[in-house]
């Protein structure tokens, strides 16, 4: 698995950036919780992810300093929870000076995972990490966001483009 996530980083530091069509919705940065990005299917939850990424590259903030993750990859069908720590061992491997520093970790999709909230509330609790979760499964509701990661996060509720 670590030979895949180290693709999926590579992959992720080498691609460019899409064109984007800004949305006009705050994306906090809290210490000590994660942004969760919830709303239907189709509805531009990844593009946000992307249009966040975009901004911390505009602060002059460094894309190795970035994580982009997204679970719905074919590669990682096979992922489970005792694979999360694989995650920060690659990251941290390639990157060592980032342990001293503030990275922002994006996991798009995550809610397919079991026990994924066990590794989120880790990373809150133990590293010097902003996390970025997105998802349209009814698992991600508000209310279970809530519980799962008992008040570790910030909700934001994504809506698809209007005609306006």
């Amino acid at each position: 698995m670590k030979q895949i996530i180290t693709q999926l980083i590579d992959d992720f530091h080498e691609r460019e950036l899409p064109k984007l069509m800004a949305r006009d919705i705050p994306l906090y940065e809290i210490k000590g919780k994660a942004s969760v990005i919830i709303g239907m299917r189709r509805s531009g939850k990844t593009w946000f992810l992307f249009q966040k990424i975009k901004s911390l590259c505009d602060k002059g903030i460094n894309k190795n300093r970035m994580l982009y993750l997204n679970f719905e990859d074919d590669r990682l069908m096979d992922f489970n929870v005792s694979k999360f720590q694989d995650i920060l061992d690659v990251y941290y491997a390639k990157f060592p000076d980032n342990k001293n520093n503030c990275c922002y970790f994006f996991f798009d999709e995550i809610q397919g995972i079991q026990h994924w909230e066990s590794f989120i509330r880790r990373l809150i609790d133990t590293e010097n990490i902003q996390i970025f979760i997105s998802g349209s499964s009814s698992k991600l509701l508000s209310s279970e966001i809530a519980t799962c990661l008992r008040g570790r996060s910030l909700p934001i509720v994504m809506y698809p483009f209007s005609f306006s």
